[in-house]
């Protein structure tokens, strides 16, 4: 890996197209989920932090030379909430790690599951349900369309053990990314995601760029021309940032844009 640093004018010459991953990235990391249900009523609460008016100012200063993207495992009503500021010229919205691409006012599902899959994902959370129930300390489900994210205050050892019980043929991972489960087919990931965007925009991989912090972002960051990490210790990448910031996001924006002057 070499530092965000060396980056030349000569190594982003075809860059087309820029993607960032959201927590830890471009929006500070902390989530909180409760969802309490009674009988006639169902009341559902997330609690995130913003985008700050720095990092979108960033944002919308960047998309002056790049197509930028926001790939994610949030969902795609989160995310238009968040970033929907900088919609929609030079813009997307890449959710559920690869699902869904918002573009141009249009969204796309960019995979489809089969009947298997879908049945799947219905078994794993039915049981993993029933799990928060008996853990108090747990939190509750992410509102997704398919994508399984548990929010929990540790990493539980029973989630495990009922994705060995409904998958043994581990057609799916479940990633523990700090303060969440993250369960989704290996079909699924955010290569294949930005490979369908580059695609869609008419250009090479090797002419995109894509950063992220955590195992669910390994994918993209081998798949995007040029790589980054903003945390060395968890992820590696063709470069990493070298700050201590806690948005490594800033620090790859001001690089690009210090290269483009």
């Amino acid at each position: 890996m070499k530092p965000l640093s060396s980056l030349t004018k000569e190594d982003i010459k075809d860059l087309k197209l820029v993607v960032f991953d959201v927590d830890g990235v471009t929006i500070k990391k902390g989530t909180q989920i409760q969802e309490i249900k009674t009988t006639d009523k169902t009341k559902f609460t997330i609690s995130t932090n913003n985008l700050t008016k720095e990092m979108k100012d960033a944002l919308f200063e960047l998309k002056k030379h790049f197509f930028v993207a926001i790939c994610s495992g949030r969902s795609s009503l989160y995310l238009t909430d968040v970033f929907n500021d900088l919609l929609w010229d030079n813009f997307a919205l890449i959710s559920e790690i690869g699902i869904f691409t918002l573009r141009d006012g249009e969204l796309k599902q960019n995979k489809k599951f089969d009947r298997h899959y879908l049945e799947k994902m219905k078994l794993l959370k039915a049981d993993i349900s029933m799990l928060v129930g008996d853990k108090p300390e747990m939190a509750d489900f992410e509102l997704k369309q398919f994508l399984i994210t548990l929010h929990a205050s540790y990493e539980i050892p029973e989630v495990y053990e009922i994705m060995k019980r409904h998958d043994p043929e581990e057609e799916f991972y479940c990633l523990w990314n700090g303060e969440a489960f993250d369960i989704a087919p290996k079909i699924l990931d955010k290569g294949a995601s930005i490979k369908f965007l580059a695609k869609e925009l008419e250009i090479g991989i090797h002419q995109t760029m894509a950063s992220g912090n955590g195992p669910n972002d390994k994918s993209m960051i081998d798949a995007a021309g040029i790589g980054i990490t903003t945390d060395k210790k968890s992820v590696e990448a063709d470069y990493y940032t070298e700050g201590d910031e806690e948005l490594g996001g800033f620090e790859i924006i001001n690089k690009l844009l210090e290269l483009k002057k």
